[in-house]
């Protein structure tokens, strides 16, 4: 599996999910219509957040989804798969340009508290990745400032 394809299972499990969203009160009572809900209804509703709502009957499976072991931190033990990992993030992170590119990557992959003092490795062992997942993720930024050179990105 490929970090692309990881990231795409993902998101298409999520998608999957009975969620629907509002940010206003039209487009809640549209929603809530659309399950044949009335505004009369809404204590058969519950917010996830962010302008997320679910039934609450739907909730258990909701909550199996978002509970499921995650697959990503066994899969970064794959020096490759990491390496690609780290180098769709920085890519897609104005790594180069970003005052804290290196844990706005890394906490792609765990969690990791934001210091002006650490780099790309103490975020990583912070994390609990061992040395051949730091290894790959400066490879990944020689090959993130290489591609930025050859293609003039700064």
């Amino acid at each position: 599996m490929t970090y692309i394809e990881y990231k795409s299972a993902r998101q298409e499990g999520f998608n999957a999910l009975p969620i629907f969203w509002a940010f206003s009160n039209r487009q809640f009572e549209e929603a809530m219509q659309k399950r044949g809900l009335t505004m009369q209804d809404t204590g058969k509703v519950f917010s996830i957040g962010a302008g997320g709502f679910a039934l609450k009957s739907d909730k258990d499976a909701i909550l199996a989804f978002l509970n499921k072991k995650d697959p990503l931190p066994e899969l970064m033990k794959d020096p490759s798969f990491a390496e690609d990992a780290f180098y769709y993030e920085m890519c897609n992170h104005e790594f180069g340009i970003n005052w804290q590119g290196s844990w706005d990557v890394c906490s792609c992959f765990g969690e990791c508290e934001y210091s002006n003092d650490k780099g790309g490795a103490e975020y990583l062992t912070e994390m609990g990745y061992g040395q051949e997942t730091v290894d790959a993720y400066y490879r990944a930024n020689r090959r993130y400032f290489k591609a930025a050179e050859e293609n003039e990105w700064f």
